[in-house]
């Protein structure tokens, strides 16, 4: 965190920093907060009851699949996230692992380290692929995914996005095609997730799915673990059923050491690191900042995640239309 984020964060209030993210650490610290302010943390129904003065949850990122919203809407708690900060350094990431899965980078480098020089042979062990001409397919066609359009469609690529929630693509990505899922993995040589986790996309790509796509492709998420089914994939990538993965997020971390994921040569792994740059950490600090102040001086809230179902059940809010900042990140 920035010091001068931090300094503008303690005149708002007490500070508490647990020990811990276990359940009952969390039901301890939430006690006297008005605000919670999560990364990692599960915050359950349990921890949401004993915050008897909590006026919001926030969470320090994107993704709200760690809090309990049905318990979180039920006590009238609105649930703000982070949705700006990093959609075109996650989507960088992803298109890093597309051009290293293409280019075999991280074995050719590996075998170049070992063995001080490699040179192309008759089994074509290190040859990569073009992008040109080559498909992608974005399972998820939210704010990264169609960043990841405009990097895709830059190399020359075909782009083909999935996403039942996805009224219509904007005008002026008027070059992605829609598709159904079945056809995008049939067709795609990179499929690349960038779609919410809900009880509908949990495993959303499983044994089934991966039987689908071509040997020859490739699949990539930076998005959440539980997207994909591990034990599916690792089959899969073991069989040569599709060429290989790369994987950002996981459904368990951090993975253990002797995970099978290791073994292979076929899988690029990097820790969770996909939103992580200098400047998208600074960009996340003050999205991050500037929502913590409104809650606490009792503006209207931004990015409310579950604004809709409060409204629902009959809580009034005050909040700006999802998505609306009114100020720049990078100021």
């Amino acid at each position: 965190m920035l010091q001068s984020v931090r300094e503008e964060l303690e005149a708002l209030g007490n500070i508490l920093v647990t020990d811990g993210d276990d359940e009952d650490t969390l039901i301890r610290a939430v006690a006297d907060a008005e605000l919670i302010v999560i990364c990692y943390a599960k915050i359950t129904r349990k921890v949401i009851q004993s915050g008897k003065k909590l006026k919001a949850i926030l969470k320090w990122g994107v993704g709200v699949d760690s809090i309990d919203m049905e318990a979180a809407t039920e006590y009238g708690l609105p649930v703000c996230h982070c949705p700006a900060y990093g959609s075109g350094t996650i989507a960088d990431h992803a298109f890093a692992m597309l051009i290293a899965l293409a280019r075999k980078l991280v074995p050719v480098v590996n075998a170049t380290r070992r063995s001080g020089w490699i040179w192309p042979d008759h089994s074509r062990k290190w040859a990569g692929v073009d992008l040109e001409g080559k498909v992608v397919g974005l399972v998820g066609f939210g704010r990264i995914a169609r960043k990841m359009a405009r990097r895709c469609f830059g190399f020359g690529m075909k782009v083909f996005a999935y996403d039942p929630v996805c009224a219509s693509i904007p005008q002026e990505l008027g070059f992605v095609k829609r598709t159904n899922l079945e056809a995008l993995l049939r067709k795609s040589d990179f499929v690349s997730l960038h779609a919410l986790l809900n009880s509908e996309t949990h495993h959303i790509i499983g044994a089934e799915e991966l039987d689908l796509m071509k040997p020859s492709a490739f699949v990539i998420n930076t998005a959440r673990g539980a997207l994909l089914h591990e034990p599916s994939l690792l089959a899969a990538l073991k069989d040569r059923r599709i060429a290989g993965a790369a994987v950002d997020v996981f459904e368990s971390e951090p993975l253990e050491p002797n995970h099978p994921f290791f073994d292979l040569d076929n899988v690029l792994i990097t820790p969770h690191f996909a939103y992580y740059t200098e400047e998208a950490d600074g960009r996340l600090d003050r999205e991050c900042l500037y929502s913590a102040r409104r809650i606490l001086n009792g503006d209207p809230l931004v990015n409310v995640k579950n604004g809709d179902m409060l409204e629902t059940n009959g809580k009034s809010m005050n909040c700006l239309p999802y998505g609306e900042l009114p100020y720049s990140l990078d100021d």
